[in-house]
């Protein structure tokens, strides 16, 4: 006899981007990451996800495997910074799409994301049509 399993719901994730950028652009990332909510997918940000005590490469992990894409802030003070480019380097490694958000820098100012298409700030409104698409891809492919 031949046992049918029984169709449970599945919770679904939301949709979830990682956002990598230098502490000194804190509002710029706020912004971006208020933007992509709008859409309907979760922002990991490290002002709201990190707390006291925790080990911050750790969680930084967590946000970073969880995490269906991430932007990357890229201005004159995150191309210094030592943890973007760690961020930028664990996204990539698990092959996940990194889109490089520049602010007054040209697209080869940060070595990791050189040769990856980069959208101006002044531009981020393509950057929403493009991510908009994607996470209706995700919702339609989930009810299939």
């Amino acid at each position: 006899m031949v046992r049918k399993r029984k169709r449970t719901k599945k919770a679904t994730t939301p949709y979830l981007i990682f956002i990598s950028h230098s502490s000194a652009d804190l509002w710029i990332a706020e912004q971006i990451g208020k933007q992509i909510g709008e859409l309907g997918a979760e922002v990991w940000l490290d002002k709201k996800d990190l707390k006291g005590g925790d080990v911050l490469v750790d969680e930084i992990l967590r946000g970073i495997d969880a995490c269906d894409e991430a932007v990357v802030a890229v201005s004159p003070k995150s191309i210094k910074s030592q943890w973007v480019v760690y961020e930028i380097g664990a996204v990539s490694g698990q092959h996940k799409r990194v889109t490089p958000i520049l602010n007054h820098v040209n697209a080869e100012a940060l070595t990791p994301v050189k040769g990856v298409k980069s959208i101006d700030l002044n531009q981020f409104g393509e950057f929403l049509i493009q991510l908009r698409k994607r996470i209706s891809g995700r919702k339609n492919s989930k009810r299939s």
